[in-house]
């Protein structure tokens, strides 16, 4: 038996006062009503207004005004973008002779700003669930040892916590932690503001980039959807630090898009946690969810763990990352924990012995366990060692939740001879378990 350590600290739950802010940019008239409502008041009224808003809400948002421009931005540019001449019939509330299209633009900035907030809302982006996270070692090993000083010593090490928070409509989005694992497996992590930052969105050669400043800390940088195939939300992101042929560094991450009807598989790039390139994952076999880069090439080529076929996994290779046309199945489900399906629980980490990665699997009740499968170092495709009972099942934590009886991860990282696994709980909060990587070996073997 697998003698597992479940941290009592940190028990990282959903909060509801962590926010952000958003556009709110309703239908066309309902624009044009708000922009003529506000061109009909007093310059010194409208000043007083928005004086108001700022004192109110730029203390919580530091780029509050900017984003409130660029909210009024992106409405006037669906008022642009409008060919339906106006009519009384749509304005019955107004005089006939309607002032002329965005009257705004002509008078004072503060009317356009003040416009911009009832184009703008606050968001609560994990009001919902916290959960789903994986874990990667942070690219700077800056050193905290004495806020902790009679634990951390030569085991120190700095990790970056991603995690799918979730907020009202279940609309999904990536929020981060930072923190430390010292000795004996114990995790810390750093505090967080209430408020969180959306970065600011460019497009290079076609490429979405999320870009956020230096100084905003990477606890208050929210990956928000921000394009159209994933408005309803951006799921369960399985980051792994990568390592080129040259040694460089990269940092990617899977995710499924979301549009509220259908998925599609994605990739985010990124060096220093600041930039972020978007893009999508196609080919023949860039199919349903649960994908996982490995953590470098191998014989030459990129390789990726699936689940094709919805119910079983598969390993895949390519000498595009972002094409992927030929897959292989590697394991069905066998035990009565997984009949349902199966699939990995983040990127596979390299060890001695071999390919470690942990799976999960969907047994009766839609009960979510997690196991663990072992890959031949040189060819990934075979398997040498899998548990035959789960390594992580539903508790009394998980007994109820946003869903009930699910344990789930999407990546683990190796510390002193140890596995330290933070797992969703029920599909809403984030708890975290260790178990020393030599009894997990002998059970896989």
């Amino acid at each position: 038996m697998i003698i597992l350590t479940r941290l009592s600290e940190p028990d990282l739950q959903p909060d509801y006062s962590r926010l952000v802010i958003r556009p709110f940019v309703p239908t066309v008239e309902r624009i044009q009503a708000i922009i003529d409502r506000i061109a009909a008041m007093p310059e010194a009224e409208i000043r007083q207004e928005l004086e108001q808003v700022i004192s109110v809400f730029s203390a919580d948002h530091g780029d509050f005004v900017e984003r409130i421009k660029e909210h009024y931005n992106m409405a006037k540019k669906r008022l642009d973008e409008d060919a339906e001449p106006r009519t009384t019939e749509q304005f019955p509330n107004f005089p006939v002779e309607l002032p002329a299209r965005i009257p705004l633009e002509s008078g004072p900035a503060e009317a356009r700003l003040l416009a911009g907030a009832y184009f703008t809302s606050e968001y609560a982006f994990e009001a919902t669930a916290l959960f789903n996270p994986s874990i990667v070692l942070a690219p700077v090993q800056t050193s905290t040892a004495e806020l902790h000083t009679e634990d951390l010593h030569t085991a120190e090490l700095r990790f970056i916590l991603s995690a799918r928070s979730v907020g009202e409509g279940h609309v999904s989005s990536i929020s981060f932690r930072t923190g430390m694992i010292g000795t004996a497996g114990k995790v810390y992590i750093d505090p967080v503001r209430k408020t969180a930052v959306r970065g600011k969105r460019v497009s290079k050669n076609g490429i979405a980039e999320i870009l956020f400043r230096e100084e905003t800390p990477i606890s208050e940088r929210l990956l928000f959807p921000v394009s159209d195939d994933e408005r309803n939300g951006i799921e369960d992101a399985r980051f792994v630090r990568f390592v080129n042929d040259d040694g460089t560094i990269c940092y990617y991450a899977t995710y499924t898009a979301y549009d509220g009807k259908s998925i599609s598989p994605k990739m985010i790039e990124t060096t220093d946690f600041l930039r972020f390139k978007m893009r999508n994952i196609t080919g023949a076999m860039a199919l349903n969810k649960g994908m996982a880069l490995f953590p470098r090439k191998i014989k030459g080529r990129y390789a990726m763990l699936s689940r094709v076929d919805g119910e079983s996994l598969y390993i895949m290779f390519s000498k595009d990352l972002y094409i992927w046309d030929e897959a292989e199945k590697i394991a069905a489900p066998l035990f009565p924990w997984e009949f349902m399906q199966i699939g990995n629980c983040g990127s596979p980490i390299e060890l001695d012995e071999g390919w470690l990665v942990l799976t999960h699997g969907v047994g009766s009740l839609r009960c979510y366990s997690i196991g663990a499968l072992l890959l031949d170092k040189d060819d990934p495709a075979k398997v040498i060692g899998r548990l035959s009972e789960p390594l992580i099942s539903p508790g009394e934590r998980e007994r109820t939740g946003y869903v009930p009886n699910v344990v789930y991860t999407c990546g683990s990282i190796v510390n002193e001879g140890r596995l330290v696994i933070p797992y969703g709980s029920a599909d809403r909060s984030i708890a975290f378990i260790t178990v020393e990587l030599e009894e997990l070996m002998k059970g896989l073997r």
